[in-house]
C-alpha cells in the first residue's frame, strides 16, 4: 500500500527572511504536526529549508518519519538537516511550488508568506485539500475557512491544534 504524502508548508525561516523569524508558536506547531504525520506513517513534503519546513522535518525525523524537500534552484545540499530526500527542482521562485503540489495528496499551512500564498493557490486549483492552521500570523491564518474565489473549488479547512488539523486532513483525504 503506497503512503500517503503529506505537504507542510507555511513561513520560512532566516535564509529567506533575515529580518524576521518565524513565530515561536509557528514553530512548535510545525514540529508536531510533523510528528503526528510520521505517526500516521505518511511522507512529510516540503520546501527543505528552515522555519516551518525545518521544524516539521525534526518533528518527523524524531519519530521515525520519512521527509522529502523540493529545493528551489540548482544546487544540491540545501535542505535542512532532517530532509532525507533532497529533489533539486531547477527553478528558482517560481514552479517549484506546483512540483510540491503536484506530489502531495493534502496540506497543513502554518503562517506564511507569499511563497505559501502561491502553493495554497495551487493547492486549491488542483483540488488538493488543505487545512489551515490558525492563531499564527501568516497566509494560513488569514485564508483558513474561507474560499479563494467564487468558484468555491475547495474549502481551505481551518483547525486549531496540529492534532486537529491531522485528522481532519487524513478524512480529507480517505473521503475525496
Amino acid at each position: 500500500m503506497r503512503k500517503l504524502q503529506i505537504g507542510v508548508i507555511g513561513s520560512a525561516g532566516s535564509e529567506e527572511y533575515p529580518r524576521r523569524k518565524p513565530s515561536k508558536k509557528g514553530l512548535r506547531v510545525a514540529y508536531e504536526v510533523g510528528k503526528l504525520i510520521a505517526l500516521k506513517n505518511a511522507v512529510l513534503v516540503c520546501g527543505g529549508k528552515g522555519g516551518v519546513m525545518k521544524e516539521a522535518c525534526r518533528g518527523a525525523k524524531k519519530n521515525d518519519g520519512i521527509t522529502v524537500g523540493i529545493i528551489s534552484g540548482s544546487e544540491r545540499s540545501q535542505a535542512n538537516k532532517y530532509v532525507d530526500v533532497e529533489v533539486v527542482s531547477g527553478m528558482i521562485n517560481c514552479g517549484e511550488e506546483s512540483l510540491i503540489v503536484s506530489m502531495c495528496d493534502g496540506f497543513i499551512a502554518i503562517g506564511g508568506g507569499s511563497g505559501t500564498l502561491q502553493e495554497i493557490a495551487i493547492a486549491y486549483r488542483n483540488k488538493k485539500p488543505t487545512v489551515a492552521i490558525k492563531g499564527i500570523p501568516g497566509w494560513a491564518d488569514k485564508l483558513a475557512n474561507t474560499y479563494l474565489d467564487e468558484r468555491q473549488i475547495m474549502k481551505i479547512y481551518v483547525a486549531k491544534t496540529p492534532q486537529e488539523a491531522v485528522r481532519i486532513l487524513f478524512g480529507k483525504i480517505k473521503t475525496g
